[in-house]
């Protein structure tokens, strides 16, 4: 299963060649997961382009330069020093080495994916079925985790009108002042002069008093989540925290980031910075929503998923057990993800999918793109063109993924591929693979529907139409063994399609301006559909 995919195997010439169809690169993170040929050092990297040495046949020799290679991306000559070392097609370098295997204490950071901080909801709103859903899908994740990650460190935050985090070697609570609330500088300092008694305790030898911890929650007073996940992302930078799980019912409506009256500080600006920050040091968040009939305003707390490649969901009582057992067992492959690109002139990206929009931005301009954490289901779409006409008969393509692996060691996969070019529509057609283009044009009308609303929404269903116009003319072209994928994106983008259609009418008989589960409801599915990868929109693994 490689990590890089392309559309076809044959790049366009120029823009007129097949413009209806977009060229697609997929970068596959469940690849990580595989073992692929690994070097211990570091690269021979191109000075200009950044590009890898990837084969012997560019190096040369002579007595004014010395020993040099020109680079496959660029044309600059670039000087040899050291060790050669040929990043070859796909190969995983290993440029640090993991931390000294020493006993990982409470106070100590926890293996990539092997930490999980709960962020729970106590106020008076959670009272009765939604709280006791929360205990009891719960205390299975503990179980769960005791029986096949025991490892893994625990933590936990309850919050109402105040804010706790629990010593779980003790049990004791700590508590966050209230005067902190309203700054997130306050709250910073505040939970700062208390980490050294904030506790996370493995889960295989401590199942039994967590379970303990978690049936003790009650509910009471108001909800002051603003201020919750902002002591979180302290407890969250200084204990390696990797994955951080906010499950909550209602509206935030006290201190920093609520979502009811005049903040200082507007929430939307609070979130945002909030999940850039949980991005920065390499944890997921996820929210999961429990439908109450209020809104939660989930399109401004799905800023913290959006950012880190995080998860939301919007679930009942009664479907709280599949989510966060999804969420508790789901593995982390990489933090602190950045993706390069390196392509040759006159190749530009044209768009990007599968990551926040902040990300696409900064990909667009050709910046390193830092993901964050990835999951075994994430994908990266590059859509790429031609800038003009394209006089090479092949040209290379070479994504470089740095990461820190489960183990604390920090990687670079590089995956270098060739594609022949061609002025032929009908070339581009003979191993054009609709799948790639199809869940590329989905996500961007996820992005489109979490980002802008109905207005969005209408982009997105536009969108997904000319797709499938667009490959519904070109599917009798393609090669019989090709007509089931073409069948397949079909069907795919009309159900999707449909679906958009569904919630905008949804939309439409919900009030506007105010919080509502419709719109809860609507802006989750439109993240969802803005992380949709190729094997939850085909229910299968791609061969």
């Amino acid at each position: 299963m490689p990590m890089l995919r392309t559309s076809s195997k044959a790049f366009p010439a120029s823009k007129k060649v097949m413009s209806d169809i977009p060229y697609v690169l997929r970068v596959e993170f469940g690849n990580l997961a595989h073992e692929v040929s690994k070097i211990i050092g570091k690269p021979i990297v191109c000075q200009n382009c950044g590009g890898f040495l990837v084969s012997a046949d560019q190096i040369k020799e002579d007595d004014k330069v010395g020993k040099h290679f020109i680079c496959s991306f660029c044309s600059t000559l670039n000087v040899i020093e050291g060790e050669i070392v040929i990043a070859g097609d796909e190969t995983d370098f290993v440029v640090e080495p993991p931390p000294q295997d020493t006993e990982t204490t409470t106070t100590e950071g926890a293996p990539v994916g092997g930490s999980f901080l709960a962020l729970i909801d106590v106020s008076g709103s959670m009272a009765g079925a939604n709280l006791a859903a929360v205990k009891r899908s719960l205390t299975n994740s503990i179980d769960s985790l005791a029986a096949n990650a025991p490892n893994t460190l625990f933590g936990l935050v309850e919050f109402e009108s105040s804010v706790k985090c629990r010593n779980l070697e003790s049990g004791k609570a700590i508590e966050l002042p209230r005067t902190a609330f309203a700054s997130l500088d306050d709250i910073e300092s505040a939970t700062k002069r208390v980490l050294d008694d904030v506790k996370l305790v493995r889960v295989g030898e401590n199942s039994e008093q967590l379970k303990k911890h978690v049936t003790a929650l009650r509910d009471q007073g108001g909800t002051a989540l603003g201020p919750a996940v902002a002591m979180a992302s302290v407890i969250a930078r200084h204990r390696d925290i990797a994955r951080v799980v906010l499950l909550t019912d209602g509206l935030a409506n006290e201190g920093i980031g609520a979502l009811e009256g005049y903040q200082v500080t507007p929430a939307d600006s609070f979130y945002q910075q909030l999940g850039e920050r949980f991005k920065e040091f390499g944890a997921a968040v996820d929210v999961v929503g429990i439908a109450s009939g209020a809104g939660m305003e989930l399109k401004t707390l799905g800023l913290m998923p959006e950012a880190t490649g995080g998860q939301m969901y919007y679930v009942t009582p009664n479907e709280l057990d599949r989510s966060i057992s999804e969420l508790a067992g789901s593995r982390l492959l990489g933090r602190d993800v950045e993706v390069s690109l390196i392509m040759p002139e006159g190749v530009k990206v044209k768009d990007a999918s599968g990551v926040s929009r902040s990300v696409v931005d900064e990909i667009l301009k050709g910046k390193k793109s830092k993901i964050g954490v990835v999951g075994e289901n994430h994908e990266l779409y590059f859509e790429v063109e031609p800038e003009g006409k394209i006089d090479r008969s092949e040209i290379p393509i070479q994504v470089q993924v740095a990461y820190t692996d489960e183990e604390g060691a920090r990687r670079i996969r590089s995956v270098t591929s060739k594609l022949k070019v061609t002025e032929e529509a009908a070339e581009i057609v003979k191993s054009l693979d609709p799948t790639i283009g199809a869940t590329f044009v989905t996500q961007k009308a996820g992005e489109e529907s979490f980002g802008g609303g109905n207005r969005g929404r209408e982009r997105g269903i536009s969108r997904i139409e000319n797709f499938r116009k667009a490959i519904g003319a070109r599917a009798n072209q393609a090669p019989k063994l090709a007509q089931a994928k073409f069948k397949k994106a079909e069907h795919a983008l009309a159900a999707e399609e449909e679906e958009m259609e569904r919630v905008q009418e949804m939309m439409k008989a919900a009030p506007e301006g105010a919080p509502s589960a419709a719109a809860d409801e609507a802006f989750t599915k439109g993240l969802a559909q803005m992380k949709r990868s190729s094997k939850q929109l085909f229910d299968e693994d791609e061969e």
